[in-house]
């Protein structure tokens, strides 16, 4: 069969053979696929949609998608994939990328989805490439996570209460980070460390469920204030960190701070209870001189205190001291 073709095997789809020529897949505009086979793809009962760029953003999705990611068709169309799934996939992200460089066939990768509205939702996600005569990008076929995810273990990875990247992820991230900022002279990246001020009191006044709840509530928004190339997680605790990609000098780092902040500071809104917050936010630009994450780690951990052993609410460097790309051609 020459075109993209749909098979159905116990109830699951299954994208199988070459793409479609480019006008039977997709227009020039948007990545998006003409009407006729978009009441194909509604008739899938898995979601199914197409990815394109380097920040794997919506072309567009049938049916099935739109209802796992409670967005409408044309919400989705231009959104990252980061804004609505916890991509460890930073990580996975880069790999998805780098094999389609090297010629490799897409793989299935385990995602969190957060759902405009609701719980969120393990899954796996199916890539396959889309040859660049149709367009490029990626054909992606998302389901149910294996039951081994779905009864509470988590992903590999991933704090089993936010769903957030753990220490463990976030700190191999950062590792490859700092790879790329050898390969890019004039590449720039901001680390995140955040302590939440006063959450001891919180526990202890309202309970730990209450807690739980509202370290849940933090974690989400510093998904979603985060840029597509970022990753927020969770040290332990109380404590985050946020891996801030592709800066231009430390205003933009701090530029991002002072966007989680904000965040942090409205009221978390639990049934009839409000409770407010802040945080002590430390940060560090690398590369600089740091060779190994544990040296920004520490930098922006040193900042935080600093922070925090001046009244807290405020984000802050340790040193004060600018960091700009380099203005010379490497």
């Amino acid at each position: 069969m020459s075109h993209a073709q749909t098979l159905f095997i116990t109830g699951r789809a299954e994208i199988t053979g070459d793409a479609a020529e480019t006008d039977h897949v997709a227009t020039a505009a948007g990545n998006r696929w003409p009407e006729a086979l978009q009441v194909a793809f509604d008739l899938l009962p898995d979601p199914v949609f197409r990815l394109a760029g380097d920040e794997l953003t919506f072309g567009d999705a049938n049916r099935a998608a739109c209802e796992l990611f409670g967005y409408s068709r044309e919400e989705l169309r231009g959104m990252a994939m980061s804004q609505v799934c916890h991509l460890s996939l930073l990580a996975d992200r880069g790999r998805i990328l780098d094999g389609k460089e090297d010629g490799t066939v897409g793989g299935v990768y385990h995602t969190i989805v957060q759902p405009k509205v609701g719980a969120v939702v393990v899954a796996q996600c199916r890539f396959t490439p889309i040859p660049a005569r149709d367009g490029g990008g990626w054909l992606v076929v998302a389901g149910e996570s294996s039951t081994a995810y779905t009864r509470g273990l988590g992903l590999p990875g991933h704090d089993p209460l936010t769903c957030l990247p753990d220490r463990r992820l976030f700190h191999r991230l950062l590792e490859r980070t700092l790879q790329r900022s050898r390969w890019r002279g004039d590449y720039l990246f901001g680390v995140c460390f955040i302590d939440l001020d006063g959450f001891k009191s919180t526990n202890d006044r309202f309970g730990h469920l209450i807690g739980d709840r509202v370290l849940c509530e933090i974690a989400r928004r510093l998904v979603g204030c985060v840029r597509a190339g970022d990753m927020a997680a969770r040290f332990g605790g109380d404590e985050f960190t946020v891996l801030i990609d592709d800066v231009q000098d430390s205003r933009g780092a701090e530029s991002a701070g002072q966007r989680i902040l904000e965040q942090i500071r409205r009221p978390v809104v639990l049934d009839d209870l409000s409770v407010r917050l802040s945080a002590s936010v430390g940060l560090a630009v690398g590369p600089g001189e740091h060779r190994r994450a544990e040296d920004m780690l520490r930098e922006a951990d040193r900042a935080m205190y600093r922070v925090k052993s001046r009244g807290g609410d405020a984000v802050g460097f340790f040193d004060g001291g600018p960091s700009r790309r380099s203005a010379e051609p490497q």
